[in-house]
């Protein structure tokens, strides 16, 4: 693509909330000159939301029935002449078709140093696999998910607390300026430099069902604290307690030796509760007992008076 006189690209945006919603408004704010919007299916829960939101922003809403591969919405898009188009946060697979609806192709977000963490879910797996490190990458389409040239990473250290829910928003942000920087780019200088992805075996990032229990028997402390990170806030960490479901919302590990029977709470008042794990124990924190709603371990204790030796399972 030429270097444009007037300074300003044509970009069609594809994404579903929340990622989409921040990015779009931080390129709203940057004065880019967005000329669609492909939303998710209809039938996706987001899209009414995310339809009023572009509508009241005065944007092209590019409605489809079916596909955003189908015809009529190809069509749709290659009526814009759009120079580029720019998705974040996508659970369909876009054809060659798709791609070449604009002059450039589009330009895809994605929340982990590619090609590490391919896939649906990298929050979730990036921080239940324990990594010290992670990122985000920009890259160029092509037919398959987050294989593309990439065009922009950058990588951060994860905290020590990082839950699924601040991996989230730490890199959609981040991304949402990167687009600013790599658009830019483009339109300053009608190119930008395209590094292909390495071959080999890296780490995935698999869609999870969000629902998962507590394996005392076998998981470490320091596994089942990880879990419930990468689940908070979205998913679910389930246990029992005194037959009802006990879901553990946040936790701390602690390293130690002990012969306790794996599950069993070892202490239990109204400043901690504490359950025997492998390699240590776990401080529960804040937790959802039932249908009766949130309790720190002082509001779980003055309602259930939970007794030592009994169990988590």
């Amino acid at each position: 693509m030429e270097k444009l006189k007037n300074g300003k690209i044509k970009v069609v945006f594809v994404g579903i909330p929340d990622m989409a919603i921040v990015c779009l408004n931080n390129l709203l704010a940057a004065k880019f000159n967005i000329v669609g919007v492909v939303p998710p299916k209809k039938s996706h829960e987001a899209f009414s939301f995310f339809k009023q939101f572009v509508l009241d922003k005065g944007l092209n809403f590019i409605e489809f029935e079916k596909n955003p591969n189908d015809i009529d919405c190809l069509e749709k898009i290659r009526a814009l002449d759009a120079d580029i188009g720019v998705v974040c946060s996508y659970n369909n697979l876009l054809t060659r078709e798709f791609l070449e609806t604009t002059k450039m192709g589009y330009i895809n977000s994605h929340p982990s140093l590619l090609p590490e963490y391919r896939g649906a879910n990298p929050y979730f797996n990036i921080i239940n696999n324990g990594e010290k490190k992670s990122g985000i990458t920009l890259h160029f389409m092509d037919e398959t998910f987050d294989t593309g040239d990439i065009i922009y990473q950058k990588e951060f250290e994860l905290l020590s607390y990082e839950t699924m829910g601040t991996l989230f928003n730490r890199t959609t942000y981040m991304i949402a300026d990167a687009l600013i920087e790599v658009l830019n780019e483009i339109q300053k200088n009608g190119n930008i430099k395209r590094i292909p992805q390495e071959k080999g075996n890296f780490n995935k990032a698999p869609k999870v069902d969000g629902n998962f229990r507590i394996r005392w028997k076998t998981s470490t402390v320091f596994e089942i604290e990880r879990l419930i990170r990468a689940s908070n806030p979205f998913y679910n960490v389930l246990t029992d307690f005194r037959g009802v479901c006990l879901k553990v919302i946040k936790a701390s590990a602690i390293e130690a030796k002990h012969n306790f029977e794996l599950g069993k709470i070892i202490k239990a008042d109204k400043k901690c509760l504490i359950v025997a794990a492998k390699e240590g124990a776990l401080a529960v924190e804040v937790m959802q007992v039932g249908t009766w709603g949130y309790f720190t371990p002082k509001e779980f204790y003055c309602t259930f008076s939970p007794k030592i030796g009994e169990y988590l399972i």
